[in-house]
């Protein structure tokens, strides 16, 4: 088709059939008769050459209305809890490797506070261990480690033994026993956090 003849359509693009003089085999814009594609790779490459100019740029019209951008942005993460979850989960599951280089790198940043926590998380569980658990029943729960070990091996992402009833929880706290135990995926558990969910 030629140019004059989009025109008369009102046609937005156009295709002569013909390579453009950069050898792209793409439609024509019918107002400049310049290929869509070579527009898109000089919009790529204004990006790629202006990138530290629009940051800067952005940068400091960020500086001069910064409540008002994390006004917007608090207004919009409260109005989307559940996508921003959806997302998170789904970019931890995709990306298991680098879920578990950022672990290692902020463990390395906050050693103290990863002791502090284990140490804490080994008390918290001895005080919620009863007396009277079996040797069974130990054996159950070193299995259920051993469990989510195996899973966090075999799947490529984290799995944690969970407390149905958290051993802290706000409003119910539970026991450290084979029946208040499962083991579930680290994303899982984490949003669960300390609340027990009633099913």
């Amino acid at each position: 088709m030629k140019r004059a003849q989009a025109k008369a359509q009102g046609l937005k693009f156009y295709n002569t059939g013909k390579p453009c003089k950069h050898g792209h085999l793409s439609d024509r814009y019918t107002s400049t008769a310049i290929c869509v594609e070579c527009v898109r790779a000089a919009g790529v490459d204004r990006y790629k050459n202006d990138r530290d100019k629009q940051y800067a740029a952005w940068r400091k019209w960020y500086e001069l209305n910064k409540d008002t951008h994390n006004t917007r942005v608090k207004r919009w993460q409260a109005a989307n809890k559940d996508k921003i979850r959806a997302d998170a989960k789904a970019w931890v599951a995709a990306n298991p490797d680098k879920v578990k280089a950022m672990h290692a790198r902020h463990i390395k940043k906050h050693p103290d506070a990863y002791t502090a926590r284990s140490v804490a998380n080994v008390a918290r569980r001895a005080k919620r261990t009863p007396l009277w658990l079996s040797d069974d029943d130990k054996w159950i729960l070193r299995q259920a480690y051993g469990l989510a070990k195996l899973r966090t091996k075999i799947f490529g992402f984290v799995w944690e033994v969970d407390h149905v009833l958290p051993l802290r929880g706000n409003l119910v706290s539970g026991l450290h026993v084979p029946a208040n135990v499962q083991v579930i995926p680290k994303v899982l558990n984490r949003a669960k956090s300390n609340v027990y969910h009633l099913s």
